[in-house]
């Protein structure tokens, strides 16, 4: 139940995006700063499109906590809250998703004092009062039954925030978010339930590829351990990154069965001998559990590894993923050009710059 394509106006720096022929693994590919991550950050609100939080969570992703007034513009295109948000996607199965996202205005800010009524204005329009971002959602399934609604994200008075959730709607669809700070404490919470499932062997043979000495992993109150040959079990986080950063992509895809992963910086952390390990473990997992995967990087080893993969040893899996080259054009509308596995191969054999 994936996502076959999607469009994206006024989200931060992107005036307008459309996605076409979205396959079941799709990589976002483009120059620093050209939108890759708030690309993923739009299909991961529209996954979620009833979730006000996710407003604040995707600003968290980046390192920014703060939620005050003046930080609710923040996504809208150039920071002008009469830019609304619009999110779009058909689905696989023939289902409609949209979401628009719009400042929600607070009554009580209407009432001024009598000093503030009589003040010289040098224009016909007041400054736009606004505490809180609404989330209007629609979607339509593949029989053609629509169901609206809305949810909004408030701050009080007391500098507190508000949640309101339209109430008879639930999400079916499974969405996770693995950025280069992956909270790592998730995986341990995915980990347990793929152990309970007696499948922590295939989470064994995939990270034993990027270090041989693993025979096993458990989670304790410690955290998650491993054992390495030693006298004791060892922290998984004295193993090094990509260890983790492996152990969160693989999880995540188990958790996410008939869902959405988004990973930012797929290759962060990971060694370039890792990176055919990563890619036959994504496809594999994927196709088995029918997960979506959405990535972005900028790193060419990851790309030729991917390739060589394809070529290799997940030939039947070609027609599965997707390459996007965003370009950012002077109009701030983010041109996304498809290589399928053929251009793809192309490319990266001819070392054509796509990055």
């Amino acid at each position: 139940m994936g996502f076959a394509e999607i469009g994206i106006e006024n989200f931060r720096g992107i005036r307008h995006l459309a996605l076409k022929n979205i396959k079941q693994i799709n990589l976002l590919v483009g120059k620093n700063n050209c939108g890759k991550s708030s690309v993923l950050d739009a299909i991961f609100l529209l996954s979620g499109f009833s979730n006000p939080l996710l407003n604040v969570r995707i600003n968290q992703f980046r390192d920014y906590d703060k939620l005050d007034e003046d930080d609710l513009v923040l996504n809208f295109y150039n920071m002008l809250p009469e830019n609304h948000i619009h999110i779009h996607g058909s689905m696989m199965g023939g289902a409609v998703r949209d979401l628009k996202i719009v400042p929600l205005a607070s009554e009580s800010k209407h009432v001024l004092p009598k000093d503030n009524v009589s003040a010289q204005s040098l224009s016909n329009k007041e400054a736009n009062i606004s505490n809180g971002l609404a989330m209007n959602f629609s979607y339509v399934t593949g029989s053609g039954e629509k169901k609206n609604g809305s949810s909004a994200i408030v701050i009080t008075n007391q500098d507190n925030v508000k949640i309101r959730s339209q109430k008879d709607y639930e999400e079916t669809l499974s969405g996770v978010y693995i950025n280069s700070k992956f909270a790592f404490s998730i995986a341990a919470d995915y980990l347990t339930n793929i152990i309970q499932e007696k499948q922590e062997h295939v989470i064994v043979e995939i990270l034993r590829q990027i270090d041989p000495k693993i025979k096993s992993i458990s989670v304790l109150k410690s955290g998650v351990n491993v054992d390495i040959g030693l006298s004791r079990l060892v922290p998984i986080n004295m193993l090094g990154d990509g260890v983790r950063k492996m152990l969160a992509i693989i999880t995540s895809l188990h958790a996410c069965k008939d869902g959405v992963i988004f990973i930012d910086e797929i290759d962060n952390g990971l060694h370039f001998s890792s990176l055919s390990s990563l890619w036959k473990a994504i496809i594999k997992t994927s196709e088995l559990l029918n997960v979506q995967v959405f990535a972005t990087t900028h790193n060419i080893e990851s790309l030729q590894s991917l390739n060589k993969v394809l070529g290799d040893d997940c030939p039947a899996s070609r027609d599965k993923i997707m390459c996007y080259s965003l370009r950012h054009m002077d109009t701030d509308e983010l041109k996304a050009y498809e290589y399928p596995y053929e251009k793809f191969n192309y490319v990266i054999n001819q070392e054509i710059e796509i990055r």
